[in-house]
């Protein structure tokens, strides 16, 4: 392969990852089980959550970012490997800015009961496998670095606005 049709599929790849994070943080599960294959694997928390196969993937992902969460992740800094013609491995750095609107078992750790901020960072550890209709995670887990939760962020003279426009494609 020439390093121009590396940088292709690194590419390729890129845009499969931004994807999947306007996929999650717009709620828009359609979407993000296109970001999948089949088979893919995920764990996140650091392992504490974890689940096999597409549609399990996305079910677990809906489960721990509700509607009454507001989110943005931001990835950045790729450092892509081909390993085969058609697979892939990344890492990517994160970072999260997280709203809580109400209560959210998910996260028991932190007690979110509604009205808190979450800030953090950490690193995505991917896989990814090149299928007739593109590249597509089948591997995917995170490792924090730090998060911080702020109690009483929202409510206590801090207002969140949500636009309408939530989960859907322009």
């Amino acid at each position: 392969m020439t390093k121009l049709e590396e940088l292709v599929e690194f590419h390729e790849i890129t845009q499969l990852k931004y994807r999947y994070v306007r996929a999650l943080d717009t709620h828009d599960w359609k979407l993000m089980e296109q970001c999948f294959t089949e088979d893919a694997h995920a764990w996140f928390a650091g392992g504490k959550q974890t689940e096999r196969g597409r549609a399990n993937i996305v079910k677990l992902l809906h489960r721990l970012v509700p509607s009454n969460l507001v989110s943005s992740h931001v990835v950045m800094h790729p450092e892509l490997t081909l390993t085969a013609p058609t697979t892939a491995t990344g890492i990517w750095r994160m970072q999260d800015s997280v709203y809580f609107q109400g209560p959210n078992p998910a996260f028991a750790h932190g007690n979110i009961q509604g009205g808190e901020a979450m800030f953090g960072a950490g690193y995505y550890h991917e896989e990814y496998r090149k299928e007739r209709d593109g590249w597509k995670i089948s591997s995917i887990g995170y490792v924090r670095i730090f998060e911080v939760i702020e109690r009483g962020a929202i409510g206590q003279g801090v207002e969140l606005s949500v636009e309408p426009s939530r989960g859907m494609r322009t």
